[in-house]
C-alpha cells in the first residue's frame, strides 16, 4: 500500500490515524509523517492535536489528489501553469532537433 486517504471531522481522523499507528505489527503498514498532509481551510484546531503536529498543512484551496487539482481555483491553476511550463520547454527542446 503506498497512499491513503482519509476524510472526515477531525476526531475521526485522528482516530483514525492512530488506529494505522496502533496496528503496525499486525500489517506492517506505518505512516511516514514526513509525507502526510493535513488539509483543511482552517489549522488553528491542529495545535491542540499532537498525532497530526508533524503532518504537511495544505490549504483546502490549493489540494491535489495523486497530482491533480481537486478544486477549481489555485491548485487548478498551478496545475494549468504546471502543463504550459512543461509545454513551452518542449517547444524549445524541439528547436534544437
Amino acid at each position: 500500500m503506498d497512499d491513503v486517504t482519509l476524510s472526515g471531522e477531525l476526531p475521526t481522523v485522528e482516530r483514525d490515524i492512530i488506529t494505522i499507528t496502533n496496528v503496525y505489527a499486525e500489517t506492517g503498514l506505518r505512516l511516514n509523517t514526513n509525507k502526510c498532509e493535513i488539509i483543511m481551510e482552517d489549522f488553528s484546531k491542529l495545535d491542540e492535536i499532537d498525532t497530526l503536529k508533524d503532518f504537511i498543512r495544505v490549504d483546502k484551496a490549493e489540494m491535489t489528489l495523486l497530482g491533480a487539482p481537486v478544486l477549481k481555483g489555485c491548485a487548478q491553476d498551478a496545475a494549468t501553469k504546471h502543463k504550459i511550463d512543461d509545454l513551452s520547454r518542449a517547444i524549445e527542446r524541439l528547436t534544437l532537433l
